[in-house]
């Protein structure tokens, strides 16, 4: 039989070698001088191994993490409370963007019906009067609304980067 190789010698020397293998391999190194001081090192290694403890964490361990995890989570409703800030917005943002663009196509839209048709003629003006008045409210109200969201977010903020 030819040399064990590493594998198997530290196998041997664990005790994860059994069976017939084992009892092969096991008589062998009894034979083999060159095995049996491989065989021998490993078991000392083996056996120096197993007096090895486990490092003790810091004293200081349990607070480190859960102090990240609170930062963690601070950061995770701030960007939830933006993002729930920004749905409002981009409505209003939308729904006066589609508002304008149907203002803009009311006559084509309305061309097919006759008695819309006499409604928008009687009101055209007085749409035509209040479009100036109306475009500067929704301006002026998302302005208000803006400066409303970027003032609620600011403190939130603030105290994500006071923390860290």
């Amino acid at each position: 039989m030819s040399h064990l190789t590493d594998t198997q010698l530290q196998s041997l020397a664990d005790g994860t070698l059994r069976g017939p293998e084992g009892l092969a391999a096991r008589e062998h190194c009894d034979g083999c001088a060159e095995c049996g001081a491989g065989l021998s090192i490993y078991s000392a290694l083996n056996g120096r191994l197993g007096t090895l403890r486990d490092p003790e964490p810091p004293s200081d361990f349990i607070a480190t993490v859960l102090a990240a995890v609170q930062v963690r989570e601070a950061q995770l409703v701030t960007r939830r409370h933006t993002l729930l800030a920004a749905i409002p917005a981009f409505a209003l943002a939308l729904f006066a963007i589609v508002g304008w663009g149907l203002n803009t196509q009311v006559n084509q839209l309305i061309d097919g019906v006759s008695v819309l048709r006499t409604v928008w003629s009687a009101m055209g003006p007085v749409f035509t009067a209040v479009r100036v008045p109306l475009g500067i409210g929704a301006f002026l109200f998302l302005a208000v609304v803006l400066t409303a969201l970027s003032r609620t977010l600011k403190p939130a903020y603030a105290r994500l980067t006071a923390g860290s």
